[in-house]
């Protein structure tokens, strides 16, 4: 075992510094790297670029699941092993605990907001020129009608040139987005978050087996994440556009209906997509403006608490967690488990069976709390599978 570990820890750990000098290198170029570019005089429908991404997004996960068969079938342990896992189902994931709840209306509030972002800077910008949206609000193409916090932290050499007005606007907004809302606005706002979740349903829906991270490979994924928040603030300052290079800007302009050639941008857009499908959140945990937003969790108001008395370290918090954020089961003395990482997204509080261990509060309210009883009541369909497994199992074993 200790051979196989280090083995992988001396593949991936140079293939992650390769890929962030990858990165680097292939930023300053992104503008050459067309992936799709609309003339003037092009009359097709700005939707295009992105059926064509989702397109060669379906084919790559294909190809993988067809990789990860041939290499399952040709590993009988590993054989065995990936088909007690595909046979929980969905996914060998454990399903949320209430029927209608707080992770309702989690998606009510991602939906609205997806809409909101992307249809609703248009109607909105017509009579508020001057504000600044945190998110999403993409105006690449110079025809959105309200600016973006997100836009101008990608181009601060453009501060120069702006007055102590817009500056106030753009500080002001920033400040108070990451006050009042944190990275709140990565769980519940961010249209991003919401293709991903979807595409994390989709594979939960078709009952395909996902890929969890251990610690090390999360660990494993901060060189990448911190070099794309280096460029995110400072590509800008040598020559070059963290917006060609920024998946984003495939989704926001064109579902709003304005046409935006892709750079580098829409073929990040396919490894976001087939990313996502085999693991909740992957471009959450790589995502620059999010750290950059995490990073005040310390006097943002929306808070994860958690009660060292009532936990009893089972480490279903930890297991539930897309951000793969350990703290949140160790720590045994602090009241505050809030990080830089996490997004608010609630599924350690969904998921953890004791009463009251852990909570989500804003302003020191806690609006959301672990319940063993609901819990326990949505455990029971997931007990009627697993009982039903191990009796297929141990009928097949017979029948050997």
């Amino acid at each position: 075992m200790k051979k196989t570990d280090f083995k992988l820890r001396k593949i991936f750990t140079p293939t992650v510094l390769a890929i962030c000098g990858v990165l680097m290198l292939l930023s300053l170029f992104a503008g050459s790297l067309v992936f799709y570019a609309f003339g003037s005089d092009d009359s097709g429908y700005a939707i295009t670029p992105v059926l064509i991404i989702l397109l060669l997004a379906v084919i790559g996960i294909v190809l993988c699941l067809w990789l990860r068969r041939r290499i399952v079938r040709n590993d009988p342990v590993m054989g065995r092993f990936a088909a007690e896992r595909i046979s929980l189902k969905p996914g060998g994931t454990v399903r949320g605990q209430r029927k209608f709840g707080f992770m309702t209306m989690r998606w009510l509030i991602m939906l609205i907001s997806f809409f909101a972002l992307i249809y609703g800077v248009k109607w909105l910008g017509q009579g508020f020129g001057n504000i600044e949206l945190p998110i999403f609000a993409c105006p690449i193409n110079q025809d959105q009608l309200i600016d973006s916090s997100c836009y101008t932290l990608a181009h601060l050499n453009s501060l120069v040139g702006m007055s102590w007005s817009e500056i106030g606007i753009f500080l002001g907004s920033l400040l108070l987005s990451i006050v009042v809302l944190g990275r709140f606005i990565c769980g519940f706002l961010c249209p991003m978050g919401l293709i991903q979740d979807l595409t994390h349903e989709t594979r939960q829906g078709l009952k395909i087996e996902g890929l969890s991270l251990n610690e090390k490979l999360y660990q494993r994924l901060k060189p990448i994440k911190w070099t794309l928040l280096l460029l995110f603030l400072g590509l800008s300052f040598v020559g070059g556009n963290f917006c060609n290079i920024c998946p984003a800007i495939t989704v926001s302009p064109a579902l709003a209906g304005f046409k935006v050639s892709l750079f580098l941008s829409g073929f990040f857009m396919i490894v976001v997509i087939i990313g996502s499908f085999f693991k909740r959140r992957f471009f959450c945990n790589i995502c620059p403006l999010g750290y950059l937003i995490g990073l005040g969790h310390r006097i943002s108001l929306f808070r994860i608490k958690k009660d060292g008395q009532a936990c009893t370290e089972c480490g279903a918090c930890y297991e539930a967690c897309p951000m793969g954020i350990k703290t949140i089961y160790t720590e045994r003395e602090k009241r505050d488990v809030t990080t830089a990482d996490c997004i608010m997204c609630g599924e350690c509080i969904d998921k953890c069976p004791e009463n009251k261990a852990l909570a989500m509060s804003f302003g020191g309210v806690k609006f959301y709390k672990a319940s063993r009883k609901t819990f326990m009541s949505g455990q029971k369909k997931t007990d009627q599978r697993l009982k039903r497994l191990i009796r297929k199992r141990e009928k097949n074993e017979s029948n050997q």
